[in-house]
């Protein structure tokens, strides 16, 4: 048994193995897959996927009564984002910046009228994140 705590790192390199996209990484305590990852392949990785999941989200979110989707519609609200963190380029979805568009939440989750009537949620958002994780 050692005298030093568990938590204290071994002296001397450690070598770090990461496995991304079936590309294997080995290096010294993650510096080179940190230099990898701010690099312009990234971005356009993480801008591709966000897309995807952003187009996926617009096609199952719910239509209005309308005939034309407009400005203010769930559809038109939903945007793929790309950017630069620390750890390296990160691609999200945002949802509602416009304030006055329709409350995607409200139709994913299911609300309640003002007379008290439960309108249940569609679960849209959720349906495609589960999708993609199986991918």
């Amino acid at each position: 048994m050692t005298d030093r705590p568990i938590s204290e790192p071994k002296r001397g390199r450690r070598w770090t193995k990461s496995i991304r996209d079936g590309v294997l990484f080995e290096t010294d305590v993650g510096f080179m897959l940190q230099e990898i990852q701010h690099g312009g392949k990234y971005r356009e990785l993480a801008a591709y996927h966000a897309a995807k999941i952003a187009a996926q989200i617009i096609k199952a979110a719910p239509r209005g009564p309308h005939k034309f989707t407009d400005e203010y519609s769930i559809k038109k609200n939903i945007h793929a984002n790309v950017e630069r963190n620390v750890s390296g380029w990160i691609g999200y979805v945002t949802i509602e910046e416009n304030p006055k568009a329709r409350h995607a939440l409200l139709q994913e989750r299911g609300y309640r009228t003002r007379d008290g009537k439960r309108h249940a949620g569609r679960f849209y958002i959720k349906g495609v994140l589960e999708r993609q994780r199986v991918e």
